[in-house]
């Protein structure tokens, strides 16, 4: 059924979940596994106030993100080979971008039959604050999209109350 799958990495637990169900599912389709890391070039450009920052500190950020999505992408080749897959990895940059787009032109551009993500399951104000990258693939993808729980976290919303009612 699947015979192209793209899995987005970016080194939380929920994405390494995704990676292993990624592998499981392609072992089991005898499918091609695309696995990408998105630099996210906003995290390097922090409000400032207007002040002035060294090139220099932007490229050696920037080169920090590479360094790290090639020791991702690695890692999760190493784990594809375990299972037997040869994994096509990569490293893409966003450039201007937001991470979902950039993940929908991969799935795009790879033929993508299926877009596996590990997703952190933010609910509330979280969700709305930090909207989901996962969300957003999901929103517009031409193609299924597998998503897959992260380890559970405590949720603040269904903690115990503290004496005097209040959870905070």
């Amino acid at each position: 059924m699947f015979k192209r799958i793209l899995v987005a990495i970016d080194g939380s637990l929920a994405a390494a979940q995704g990676l292993e169900c990624a592998i499981e599912l392609a072992a089991d389709q005898h499918a091609t596994l695309y696995v990408v890391h998105v630099i996210n070039d906003a995290l390097v450009a922090p409000n400032l106030g207007g002040g002035l920052v060294p090139a220099e500190y932007f490229e050696g950020m920037i080169e920090s993100l590479r360094a790290t999505g090639r020791e991702l992408i690695g890692t999760a080749k190493a784990l594809a080979r375990k299972r037997g897959l040869e994994a096509n990895a990569l490293v893409v940059e966003m450039y201007g971008r937001s991470v979902a787009e950039t993940i929908l032109a991969q799935a795009n551009k790879r033929k993508a039959d299926v877009i596996v993500l590990g997703t952190h399951g933010r609910r509330g104000l979280r969700r709305l604050v930090l909207e989901s990258d996962a969300e957003a693939v999901l929103r517009e993808s031409a193609v299924p999209v597998l998503l897959v729980r992260g380890p559970e976290q405590v949720n603040p919303d269904t903690r115990p109350a503290r004496r005097g009612g209040r959870p905070w």
